[in-house]
Order: structure tokens, then sequence, then C-alpha cells
């Protein structure tokens, strides 16, 4: 059908006809959550109206508010939280040196609709978050529908095929033809299926509301939850806060869990293979050190930019950012060398840790992260990591790696994910009260411990390398239309998000393209600028 823009608000949908003496262009956005809708926005931005009129977008997004998307529907469950501060949210600032009003950001945004959220410290519902998302987005097409003909199919995507410079996209009883396509599918094969055993009685945590139900998991059940990242982090507070328990602040560092229900599993576990926890991030209550504190450091990787493609990883990235944490110590009388930072996280990373000593861990994350112990070397190196990282992006990007050094680079950047990326400080902390008070148990995977558990939760997300087996882009990999890069397996692509190779006019943003781009960030606009680059393209192709 012609669909209009379908909306959950009031806006009046509206579709309008295009210019009628120049060829038209069929733009098709498969994928509409926060990158899709990051694309038609800033074609919205770029283009002129008259280059607008000469294009014809179909967006599809199978769920039911796009801009938000599966991520960030604002219908899931408020338990689920944010790990990113609302401070750093600000669907419409593009650009680091540009500031955009602060209105526009999710903080002026919340001020208006939810002002006891109006903190520049919180980790607010992922919901909250996908309301404002999908009003950028009733806001966008309320713009760019002005002047392009738009039109919104609440359908998945199954194929793209080429044929000759055009391409056709199958979705439901049909197919359509277009001159240029834009895959930002994301979280697309969301569910690690094929690195996990997949076991009668398993069950994948999200949509929470209905796998993890009262109905999926019956109240007094032993549940075993396999891995022990932001994804576990979410099933366990659905599991028991999500089903009525209370956390209560206290006056000791640890919040007092209260109201636990009938409806409760009897017991959670938790088992990985690693058996490391992840860090809590720091509060506005950790002293912030100047921006000026990071310039030289940002310099000296800037500098290296000379080797790209002939990186080494420890000599030319790694060594910079120890040293960053080791100068971040000392502005605090630490008395710590580059070689004590250099042992902790060899120490760290190289053994697998006991259920103590990974509560430990926590324990003193979450009271560094607090302001009631001081700075200590995690700490300083998740700062510098998180601090340093648009460098590391910049410098790492487009095989900026040497290609025997890939692997060094990704073991390290799956922990910094627990050092530098963890929850916030708040959920640590009802972790560790669900712990104490014998609800959670946490511990190193022993598959032969299965048949005690009455339900078995996988928590572990499928890589970027693992798209969707049902979906576009395993097509179109399987196909050979695009290709996979053989050291990171990531899709090859352009400064333009344009495929490398004989796919013209295929373009592909976001996770799929991890390891070739690296840190694809959903919400950060300022990270990466193929996206920018890749409308303002466009200003070119409305004349072809």
């Amino acid at each position: 059908m012609n669909t209009v823009i379908r909306t959950h608000s009031n806006a009046r949908p509206t579709e309008h006809q295009h210019a009628t003496d120049s060829k038209v262009i069929r733009l098709a956005i498969v994928g509409c959550g926060p990158r899709g809708l990051q694309c038609l926005e800033s074609l919205s931005r770029q283009l002129s109206e008259r280059e607008l009129s000469r294009l014809a977008i179909t967006v599809f997004e199978p769920a039911s508010f796009p801009g938000a998307g599966c991520v960030y529907d604002p219908e899931q469950p408020h338990v689920l939280k944010m790990n990113f501060a609302t401070k750093h949210i600000d669907f419409w600032k593009t650009d680091t040196a540009l500031a955009t009003k602060r209105s526009g950001s999710l903080i002026g945004w919340l001020e208006q609709h939810y002002p006891h959220y109006a903190n520049s410290d919180d980790y607010i519902p992922r919901a909250i978050v996908g309301k404002y998302l999908h009003e950028c987005f009733l806001t966008t097409c309320e713009r760019i529908g002005q002047h392009v003909t738009l039109r919104i199919r609440q359908s998945r995507v199954r194929s793209i095929a080429q044929h000759n410079r055009q391409w056709i996209i199958n979705h439901g009883q049909h197919g359509e033809w277009f001159d240029k396509i834009v895959l930002t599918t994301g979280h697309e094969g969301i569910r690690a299926s094929n690195r996990l055993p997949s076991l009668a009685n398993e069950r994948f945590v999200y949509p929470t509301e209905i796998n993890l139900s009262g109905d999926s998991i019956p109240p007094g059940s032993r549940v075993l939850i396999r891995g022990f990242g932001l994804t576990a982090i979410d099933a366990i507070l659905s599991l028991t806060e999500g089903r009525g328990g209370q956390f209560l602040s206290s006056e000791t560092l640890l919040p007092t869990y209260v109201c636990r229900s009938s409806d409760e599993p009897l017991r959670i576990e938790v088992q990985c293979r690693s058996g490391r926890p992840m860090l809590a991030k720091p509060t506005a209550k950790v002293e912030p050190i100047s921006d000026d504190f990071w310039m030289p450091y940002r310099q000296r990787l800037k500098n290296n930019q000379w080797k790209h493609g002939q990186l080494h990883f420890r000599s030319d990235v790694w060594s910079i950012v120890i040293d960053a944490a080791t100068g971040l110590l000392n502005q605090t009388e630490s008395t710590e060398t580059a070689t004590d930072v250099e042992n902790w996280y060899l120490g760290w990373s190289r053994y697998r840790m006991d259920p103590t000593a990974a509560q430990r861990a926590m324990m003193q994350s979450l009271a560094v992260a607090t302001g009631k112990r001081p700075v200590d070397i995690p700490y300083a190196l998740g700062a510098s990591w998180r601090r340093l990282y648009p460098e590391l992006v910049s410098l790492l990007s487009f095989e900026g790696l040497a290609n025997d050094q890939w692997l060094p680079f990704y073991r390290t950047s799956i922990e910094m994910e627990r050092i530098a990326f963890g929850p916030p400080a708040e959920s640590v902390g009802k972790l560790l009260r669900l712990i104490r008070d014998g609800i959670l148990k946490i511990g190193v995977t022993t598959d032969e411990s299965l048949p005690e558990y009455d339900c078995i939760v996988n928590a572990v997300l499928a890589s970027p390398q693992q798209p969707a087996e049902d979906g576009p882009l395993s097509d179109l990999i399987k196909k050979g239309v695009v290709h996979v890069d053989a050291v990171t397996g990531a899709i090859k692509v352009d400064e333009y998000g344009m495929v490398v190779g004989k796919a013209n006019g295929l373009a592909i943003f976001g996770r799929a393209t991890e390891g070739w781009i690296i840190g694809n960030d959903t919400l950060s606009r300022t990270l990466h600028q193929q996206i920018e680059r890749w409308a303002n393209q466009m200003k070119t192709t409305t004349y072809e």
C-alpha cells in the first residue's frame, strides 16, 4: 500500500508529490531505530528543497515506534535503564564543535515531559529515551515531508537483491524497486544462538515483558542466566525489581531490598566463562578532571596517524592509555606507576575470576564510583579509555591496525567494555544487595550443573559478525554482494558508508561494520561522520 507516516501521536501524517521535471531517485532506509532516523534527519538538513523534491523515500521499520526501534521501545518496562548518562544524549547535535538548543537535547526534553529525570547524571529508563527518539522522528518527518514523498512501511525486510544498478526489496507478499538503499538494522542477529548450545528450557532475555514474564518463568523457579554483561543485568532486575521488589536507599553503600513478592523466582544464578563482572560507572560525586588534562594524550594519539594501517596496538595505542591512567592517578597523589597499571590489567584479563573476587571488584568499583573511596587503577584505566575513545576511533577505524594487531586490540576492547562501559553505580549496588541477601549467585560456567535449573536465560548478545540468518544482511553476504573483511569479520564500507565493491548505491551504517569502523555507538552523532558525509553526497546523486 501507499503508506502515510504511521504515528502514535496526534500529528497529521502527510505525503507530498515529487517535482515532475526531474528523475525521481527512489531511496529505501531499511531499519529506523536511531541510526535510520539519523539518516533521515541528515537528508532533511543538508539537502535543498529542490534536491529533496527529487527523492522518494521509503522507510522499513517493523517496530511500532520508528526512531526508537526495538532497543528503545517506549513500551518496555521502566526497570530497563540506560548505561549512558542523560547529559551525553542530544539527537540534534551532529558535530562536537556545534551546540544545539538545550530544548532539543534529552535533558531539555525531560525538563518539559519528565522533570524528575532532568538530571545530567541520571541513567533513565530506555523507554523514556525511546519516547524522545520517536518525537525526534515525528519532527524530522514533519520537516522532510514538506518536500519529499515519504512512506513508512511497518514491515520486516526479508531479502535485498541487486539487479544491474537497481535493487529490489522483498517484504511481505511482494517486492519494491529502489535506486539506493541504506541498511541500518542494528542488532539484527540479537540472540547469540550459535555461540551457546540451545537447551530445551532456554529463552532469550528480550522482550523481557514476554520472555521473562510469570508465564514464561513461573514464580518460585530456579533460574540460570548465562552471561554477565548488561543484558544479564536487565534480566536480573526484570526478575526481581520488575516483579514487585523494591530497592530503597540506606545509610550504607548498598540499598535495602524489600517487598519480595510471591511472583519472584526462588533463586537466580549468573554464570559466565571468565567470571569477570562489569564495573560501576562513576557518578557526579567523583571529582571531574579538567579536559585540559587529556589534551597531551589525545595529541600523542593523533601524532600516530601517519602510521595508519601499520599501527602496533601495544606500543602505539595502549601505552598512551596506560600513561593517561597513570597520570590521572598521580593527580590524586597516588604512587602507582605505569608498570603497576599494566600489571593490574594483566592480572585482571588473564585469569578466570572466582565469585568472591568478582564481588570484591564490584564493591570496590561501587565505592570509588560514588566517592566513598579514592580513585584506583580500574577507575583511572576506565576513565582514560572513555575520554580518549574519540581519538581511538579515528586512529583505528578503516584498517588502522596492522593485520596481526587486530586480535590484541579486540581482546583488550572486550575487557575495557567491562572496565569503562559498565552499568550505572546504582545498578551495581542493586546486584550486590541481591547477592548479600542470597537471592542472586554468581559463578563461572559449569555446564554439568545445568539440569538443576527450571529455566535457563540466554543473556549473550550476538556479535556484529552474526547477522540474523533470515535477515537481509546475511542474504547479501551469502550472495557476495557485500564483502566481509577477512581480519575483523566486518562489512567493508568507505568514508561515506557505501559498501566497498560493486554494490552500487548500497550504504550500511552501524553494528555490521564494527571492526572495520570502531565504536559504533547508536546514540552518538559526533563520534562518526559517515552518515553526515553520505547525506551530503546525496546532493550530487539527485542530479545524476
